[in-house]
């Protein structure tokens, strides 16, 4: 079909011949319009590589070898902050900071630790706690990664694993646990298991666990003991503060004589009881339990409280070295109650802050006990001893105080209280016939001081204990022994005997054998200069 059958002027001025020479022309310009672009396009890049192709680059050079030395500045050592100083205590009239006692006094509250380091308990469920734990006063931030003492490395659960296994006591991990959450079970809304020095007593069980307040399984019993014995147990007047966020903190006893601080050692005569535990008992291991949460935890808010009862404590010594009920400053002397005291001054000495007079409270301890050593700890007296000896369990007290201090290596007193324990203790450690009366007491001391000793002393002692312990606890997981103080009759008298069981539960880990003092305080120098040495810029 041509293009003449199709064209044809609808008007008919123009004739086939004439239509397609139009139409050829017009689809040449069309033809001439769409490849013109592409043809330039094309045109201007054959000729760029052309040009391109004789271009002749610079030959390029080789930059000068530098050398670079690096030049660091030496950065001086950044001191570390100093804590807020915080007066002492002096237990004597007009020598003390007054405390308004119209003023409206609030708590010392203690904020809760946001969990930052590894659990600490053992893995099982949290047991069902039967108090109220809406009350619980928490505590503030602390910079502790863990277990802020390396004292206490044996408390983890790898250490305690493996250190149970070198003694053969796999089977008392089942007792403890079940001592440990009765005393949760039966801790008081307020924090407290009673007076002072229970309360102290199963706050140590805990710390012995390796439990703080971040446990899963115990942490806010441990929290509330804490917060107890800081905030509202007996003596907590040395500390107040003017407002609850106020800087203005004051520390000191309201207008008192020597003869007065019975009441701050231990309590009124009514209410916690505090005074029906011999006074000077319950302060001593309040001071001792609370210096090992601060160990433990590393927790600041610890320190202003902590610094107050270890002032009275360190005032409270004798001029020979010994203590007396209600720290009392005269010819009597006490070696029940000076135990507990050279303890507390053992946990003291361990931590990284300062306590005026805790050097020469030390340094006065150590000849006076090493005196009492010779006639194995006498109870009480007057006057210089020079005759008499104690019972196995008040010697073996003061064997361990000696060798917590790392004074008892090489002494041939304690060596002698040693073997008079390992003759007349291990036989006697009977449930049943036990012949004296405090038997917790002397089991407690008796325990840990033949750990301390070693060898067939201790391998025969460890079989002897566990035995009796673990097949004289209760179902619920107490002791109750009639010849104990309190004689199990009540909660509190249950918790005492529970916690001092608990505690020897705790000896394979608790502590490890303890240097001489020397060697001891040397290590805690070293420490200290390396830590001082430490710089982090962040």
């Amino acid at each position: 079909m041509s293009d003449q059958d199709h064209l044809e002027d609808p008007f008919g001025l123009l004739s086939s011949e004439e239509l397609i020479h139009i139409q050829q022309e017009y689809r040449k310009k069309k033809l001439k319009e769409t490849l013109l672009g592409p043809l330039i396009s094309t045109g201007f890049h054959v000729l760029l590589v052309f040009a391109v192709s004789f271009y002749k680059a610079e030959p390029k050079t080789e930059n000068p070898q530098v050398e670079v030395t690096r030049s660091v500045d030496e950065v001086p050592p950044v001191p570390k902050p100093e804590p807020p100083q915080v007066p002492q205590v002096e237990p004597t009239v007009c020598d003390l900071p007054i405390v308004d006692e119209n003023k409206q006094v609030d708590k010392l509250s203690i904020d809760e630790l946001e969990p930052t380091v590894e659990e600490f308990s053992i893995d099982p469920p949290a047991v069902d706690m039967s108090n109220d734990m809406s009350s619980l006063d928490i505590l503030k931030p602390s910079t502790s990664t863990g277990l802020s003492s390396s004292m206490f490395i044996g408390r983890t659960p790898e250490s305690k694993q493996r250190l149970r296994s070198k003694h053969n006591a796999d089977q008392t991990e089942e007792s403890l646990l079940k001592a440990l959450d009765w005393l949760a079970k039966n801790q008081r809304p307020d924090g407290s298991w009673g007076n002072s020095g229970v309360t102290g007593l199963a706050l140590l069980a805990y710390l012995a666990n390796g439990d703080t307040p971040q446990s899963k399984r115990y942490g806010k019993t441990v929290s509330k003991a804490i917060q107890w014995l800081a905030s509202s147990s007996p003596g907590v007047d040395l500390v107040s503060a003017v407002g609850i966020n106020s800087n203005d903190r004051v520390v000191g006893l309201r207008n008192v004589t020597q003869e007065d601080l019975t009441y701050f050692a231990g309590g009124p005569s009514v209410g916690t009881g505090d005074v029906r535990v011999l006074h000077g008992y319950p302060h001593a291991i309040k001071v001792y339990a609370l210096a090992e949460a601060y160990l433990m935890t590393g927790n600041y808010s610890l320190e202003r409280p902590l610094k107050a009862f270890a002032a009275t404590l360190i005032k409270g010594q004798k001029a020979e070295g010994d203590f007396d009920y209600n720290y009392k400053k005269g010819p009597r002397w006490d070696n029940s109650i000076s135990f507990w005291n050279y303890q507390a001054l053992k946990a003291l000495d361990a931590i990284d802050l300062e306590f005026d007079g805790l050097d020469e409270a030390i340094t006065r301890s150590i000849p006076r006990m090493k005196l009492m050593a010779k006639y194995h700890f006498p109870y009480s007296g007057t006057s210089k001893p020079s005759a008499g000896r104690g019972n196995a369990g008040l010697a073996a007290a003061g064997a361990l105080c000696l060798q917590l201090l790392g004074a008892a290596k090489g002494d041939s007193y304690v060596d002698n209280i040693m073997d008079r324990l390992r003759k007349e203790a291990v036989p006697q450690m009977n449930w049943n016939h036990s012949p004296k009366k405090w038997v917790m007491y002397a089991w407690y001391y008796q325990t840990f001081a033949m750990f301390q000793h070693g060898g067939k002393h201790w391998k025969e002692w460890n079989s002897a204990f566990q035995k009796v312990l673990i097949k004289n606890q209760h179902p619920e997981g107490y002791w109750s022994h009639e010849l104990a103080w309190g004689a199990g009759k009540n909660v509190e008298a249950k918790a005492y005997q529970t916690a001092m069981s608990a505690l020897m539960f705790t000896v394979y880990f608790r502590y490890g054998i303890e240097a001489d003092r020397a060697t001891m305080k040397k290590n805690r120098k070293e420490k200290a200069l390396n830590e001082d040495e430490t710089i982090d810029i962040f």
